[in-house]
């Protein structure tokens, strides 16, 4: 009777081992391949101004995971800098990752600097306005 209560407790034992263990690599692997930021991606939609006023560019940071897709749960400020053309455009800025730009109506280029708080370089964005 004795070592049927014996082998029931290690049985749990076992059990509970392996649960805890398992948990632990599935958070393991959840921490670096799903929320682990590897790279930031710098969007932009779309990617000329037209010179009427109502055409607007978002540019966005975006956090990347190792699979290449947005890291869960994770925001990223950027710092954004019209380097050239600052009298061709208004900037608005719609978060700390993202910004709109919008044309004043007059022809030209615009280079606009970003920044992300994450990363070792900054991207130089290149924005047309044209007819």
């Amino acid at each position: 009777m004795t070592a049927s209560i014996r082998n029931t407790t290690m049985n749990k034992t076992l059990i509970i081992t392996l649960v805890v263990i398992v948990t632990a690599k599935i958070l393991i692997f959840a921490w670096f391949y799903l929320f682990n930021i590897y790279e930031v991606k710098i969007s932009v939609n779309p990617n000329s101004l037209k010179l009427n006023s109502d055409s607007k560019i978002e540019i966005e940071a975006i956090p990347l995971n190792s699979f290449g897709t947005k890291a869960l749960f994770r925001n990223i400020s950027a710092k954004f800098d019209v380097q050239s053309g600052a009298e061709l455009v208004t900037v608005e800025h719609n978060s700390k990752s993202s910004v709109s730009v919008y044309s004043k109506g007059i022809v030209g280029n615009v280079v606009i600097l970003v920044t992300p708080s994450i990363g070792m370089f900054p991207s130089k964005i290149k924005i047309e306005i044209e007819d």
